[in-house]
């Protein structure tokens, strides 16, 4: 039984990147490699450990709201340049 109430809008078989507070879909990827590319973590953390931030986003959740640090393992690379498309659907 299918159901009509939800919007099949493309983003529903994409892989899914979660908020590491609350476990909300942050992100959507259009492929499987560009998902193994980026990293999301928590911005407070990420500037803690000095780790390299490409990107920052607020989680959707509005209950959680966190700020989160986008990087990109592609962008740090020590062999040139590269080419990174789009990353992805930020839900919001």
């Amino acid at each position: 039984m299918k159901n009509n109430s939800r919007q099949d809008d493309g983003r529903r078989n994409m892989p899914k990147r979660m908020c590491p507070v609350c476990r909300y879909r942050t992100i959507d990827f259009p492929e499987k490699w560009v998902y193994h590319q980026c990293n999301l973590s928590e911005y407070r953390i990420s500037t803690m450990n000095q780790q390299k931030c490409d990107m920052v986003i607020q989680c959707p959740n509005p209950k959680c709201g966190a700020i989160l640090a986008v990087s990109i393992k592609a962008l740090h690379t020590r062999y040139g340049l590269v080419n990174v498309p789009i990353i992805g659907t930020v839900i919001s």
